[in-house]
């Protein structure tokens, strides 16, 4: 146990904690976050919390990391949509660096299946079903970097043959409620600014459209 607080200093903790309602499952959460430091930042006025809309939260931590909480309800790219599936939960560190973007530390990689390659395609279920097990991002990360853009690598704009690249964040998937379709969201490039979309399982998937991977 540590020496530096006092017993009475820990119950008062303790207390507040209850009193704001946190259970004893988000305090081991808060023990296990990692860049609990980061927070000391945002009470020392060094960095700041950011509000997002739809209750996605986002730290700022400098000009080159922030935090995302993975688990928080994601927004909705049309009225009627809801979410199917969404993978990831806790806090997570995105940080650029020289040779690219990292979420825990882990490089981020746009992947490409083999079956995408050249002048082949296939279909967005089928993709999905590719990828499943896979370490992919959520739409959360694809919103914060969507508000935080000098984040995002400069190469994620264009291939080298100058054609767009589509980023797609397959760790959540959206339902349409009228027909059952189902969707995911991507991140691109147009027009000199950064913008999202979403495309539907149905249509095909080419050498244009990559996956947002965390390297192994």
């Amino acid at each position: 146990m540590s020496s530096l607080y006092s017993i009475g200093q820990m119950n008062q903790l303790g207390d507040a904690l209850e009193g704001a309602g946190f259970t004893t499952e988000d305090v081991t959460k808060l023990k296990q976050f990692s860049n609990l430091a980061g927070l000391k930042n945002v009470f020392d006025g060094t960095a700041k919390i950011m509000p997002a809309e739809d209750a996605i939260r986002v730290i700022v931590f400098s000009e080159t990391m922030i935090a995302v909480d993975l688990g928080a309800a994601p927004k909705l790219p049309f009225d009627d949509a809801k979410v199917e599936q969404h993978l990831g939960e806790g806090w997570a560190t995105v940080e650029k660096r020289p040779d690219g973007l990292y979420v825990n530390g882990r490089k981020v990689i746009l992947r490409l299946s083999k079956r995408q390659q050249g002048d082949k395609w296939l279909k967005g279920y089928e993709l999905r079903e590719e990828l499943t097990g896979m370490p992919v991002l959520n739409a959360n990360i694809l919103d914060a970097l969507y508000d935080n853009p000098h984040l995002i690598p400069e190469d994620w704009k264009r291939d080298k043959h100058g054609d767009i690249r589509y980023i797609f964040f397959w760790g959540t998937i959206f339902r349409r409620y009228a027909s059952g379709r189902l969707y995911v969201r991507d991140l691109y490039f147009g027009d000199g600014v950064w913008r999202r979309d979403y495309f539907w399982l149905d249509f095909d998937w080419n050498v244009y459209y990559f996956a947002a991977v965390l390297a192994s």
